[in-house]
């Protein structure tokens, strides 16, 4: 009898030992170390079951007894771990911690049963049918293990009924049986031990429940398939390297890429904390944008916390390979730059084309008129030194896109003499009443021939602007001016700023029927009449452009005179 059961024995050890190889074989999803772990304890198990079975004296037997227990505390807790796993069902974190805990109580206990009377009151070397047995009296901490392990088959049982009222499919119902077999064959074992044989046949229970369980794996596919695909996105993911840690910064794991980019990576333990890796990301060349730069490749670092329960215990280090996303971005970056330069360029050309117009109109008409030569281009100036000084203030808050439009318009504001009859335009000396009133139309019509003239090429604000210092340039602060008797702040600015620069020019300048009035005159006359004729706001500008409006005259007159000597 003993050498069937050391054969039996050996054999049942050879196939734990086959089974756990296999299942190792697996991919380590959740549900597979589950199965790991348990096939590990049977091992143990039945290697404890060897052991006694070889043993031939009570020392022998006592440390194959401790074994036993080892493997035998843990083999039902693991094995309603795998049974939960595969109904899909959780139980509190307490309860699997309390389960956990009384096992590794009762695996205490037996180990050093020799040491109290707790699993055996006593024991001693028997023999029977030519077996040396362990002979023992029972203490309360075994009847406590028996009772677990009845506490366990319920379990299995209440499970299993329940899996298979809320399951209606045949393969998963099968599945389900096939799996409380694998529960239930080392207790089956036991009782059948214990009533009948007196043989000690719980290992080739175990051995049915690991054949079962391999059947479930290989053949029926039961294996945790969420944790196989996610182990499966993570290392075939070939754009991004993965470094995984724990909340304190602990390595876990990395994808393939990750240990390819930081070979020491593929050296590293669980037990490293990240930053003492090399420091792998704080030695990085990285650019101005924060992009990791690796054999000609750029990378975005990223760092994702893993939440469970609403708490955080892990993260990810996502390191991206951004290389042809960024040479798209610096492609479209150099395009839009490109566009903007070539947008500039055709502006600037249009700017060009329309002074270009503007200045020739402006010139038609002083060619017309014989009593203002250089009048446009001299009040176009004023209008500058007047804006620029406007502009640095800034109290008036006009935009400098305002300001250059006035400065570009202004040779415009007298457009509207052309449309006046030469007789009066190059008459050389004074405007009778009836005359003067024939002038005081070319404001009007130089507002509306502007618009036919510029509509189609300048902007609607531009266009608005020129209109309105033809228009108005004549209108007076007080109400007094033409061609509509505007006042105040009705008058647009830019007429306000025209009408100084227009009437300074005709003070200053030598007309066919008057001299040249001095500066000092023509200051005062400007702004005496800072209030009734001319927009009181722009007084300080007038007086603060005083030095460069005068240098500018005299060297004006200057250039005048040396002209006429030539």
């Amino acid at each position: 009898m003993r050498e069937f059961l050391f054969v039996g024995y050996s054999l049942a050890l050879l196939i734990s030992v086959l089974c756990l190889y296999l299942i190792l074989r697996q991919r380590p999803g959740e549900g597979q170390k589950t199965v790991q772990t348990l096939t590990s304890f049977i091992c143990v198990l039945m290697t404890g079951y060897w052991l006694s079975i070889s043993a031939s004296t009570l020392e022998g037997m006592v440390i194959a007894q401790k074994v036993i227990y080892v493997g035998g505390c843990y083999v039902y807790y693991y094995m309603l771990l795998f049974y939960l796993e595969f109904c899909r069902i959780k139980i509190p974190k307490i309860v699997s911690e309390m389960l956990q805990a009384f096992s590794f109580f009762m695996m205490l206990i037996a180990f050093t049963f020799d040491h109290h009377k707790l699993l055996y009151k006593s024991y001693y070397l028997g023999e029977m049918r030519g077996v040396t047995i362990l002979e023992k009296e029972y203490g309360i901490a075994h009847h406590a293990y028996i009772a677990m392990m009845a506490c366990y088959c319920i379990a299995f049982l209440v499970l299993a009924v329940r899996f298979y009222r809320n399951n209606h499919k045949k393969k998963q119902r099968m599945q389900s049986l096939i799996l409380l077999l694998v529960a239930l064959c080392p207790t089956a074992s036991y009782i059948l031990q214990k009533t009948t044989t007196k043989v000690d046949l719980v290992p080739f229970g175990l051995c049915i429940s690991l054949v079962l369980t391999i059947y479930l794996i290989y053949v029926e596919r039961i294996y945790d398939v969420t944790g196989l695909a996610k182990d499966y996105v993570f290392s075939s993911i070939d754009d991004t390297a993965l470094i995984v840690t724990d909340a304190d910064q602990y390595y876990k794991g990395s994808n393939d890429l990750a240990k390819e980019l930081f070979p020491v990576l593929r050296t590293a333990s669980t037990t490293e904390r990240l930053e003492t890796l090399s420091q792998l990301l704080n030695d990085l060349k990285t650019d101005e944008d924060g992009f990791l730069l690796m054999g000609g490749r750029v990378y975005e670092p990223k760092v994702k916390t893993v939440q469970n329960m609403g708490k955080t215990v892990g993260s990810v280090i996502w390191i991206t390979d951004v290389t042809v996303e960024r040479e798209h971005i610096k492609l479209v970056d150099n395009y839009q730059k490109k566009l903007e330069h070539d947008v500039k360029e055709k502006t600037e050309h249009i700017e060009q084309i329309q002074q270009k117009i503007v200045l020739g109109m402006a010139n038609i008409i002083e060619n017309r008129d014989a009593n203002t030569g250089g009048h446009i281009r001299r009040t176009s100036d004023v209008v500058s030194i007047l804006v620029d000084a406007i502009r640095k203030d800034g109290q008036l808050g006009l935009s400098d896109e305002f300001c250059e439009t006035i400065v570009r318009t202004a040779p415009l504001h007298d457009l509207g003499k052309i449309a006046v009859d030469d007789r009066i335009l190059r008459k050389p000396g004074k405007y009778t009443p009836e005359e003067f009133e024939i002038m005081k139309t070319h404001t009007t019509k130089g507002a509306q021939i502007l618009p036919s003239m510029l509509r189609d090429v300048t902007d609607e604000d531009t266009l608005r602007i020129a209109c309105n210092i033809a228009k108005y340039h004549h209108e007076k602060w007080n109400g007094n001016g033409y061609p509509e008797h505007l006042s105040g702040e009705n008058i647009p600015i830019e007429a306000r700023i025209m009408a100084i620069a227009d009437v300074y020019d005709a003070l200053v300048s030598e007309r066919c029927y008057k001299e040249a009035m001095s500066f000092e005159q023509a200051y005062g006359i400007i702004t005496e009449s800072m209030g009734s004729h001319f927009d009181p706001s722009l007084e300080k500008y007038f007086i603060q452009c005083r030095p460069q409006l005068e240098d500018y005259y005299t060297y004006a007159n200057q250039k005048q005179v040396k002209a006429a000597e030539a």
